[in-house]
């Protein structure tokens, strides 16, 4: 078992409804500028169902927030990945973590 930090996600709307996005890959590592590798959806959820744990840590207040695979409420049938509720905005997937510029940036 592993655990990951994400640094930064790709995100891109999806069709249906317009106004939300889906992470599609996350980068990793140990430095919160400059991801150390990239990792799909798919290949997240796969390793979380394997065991290992994926996380984020706010750059401002150092508090960690723990990664879960979900299913998407609003899509059904697809399986998303979000930080668990901790009412800390920076470590939250959808806004405190920097959008990826590109790998190894």
């Amino acid at each position: 078992m592993a655990d990951f930090r994400v640094v930064c996600t790709e995100q891109v709307p999806a069709n249906e409804p317009k106004d939300h996005a889906h992470i599609v890959a996350v980068g990793v590592g140990d430095d919160p500028e400059k991801a150390a590798e990239r990792m799909t959806l798919d290949q997240v959820i796969a390793r979380i169902d394997a065991g290992d744990r994926f996380y984020t840590r706010g750059v401002t207040t150092g508090r960690v927030a723990w990664i879960e695979k979900v299913p998407c409420p609003t899509c059904r049938r697809v399986w998303i990945i979000r930080t668990q509720a901790d009412a800390v905005w920076d470590n939250n997937l959808d806004g405190g973590v920097r959008r990826c510029r590109s790998f190894g940036t």
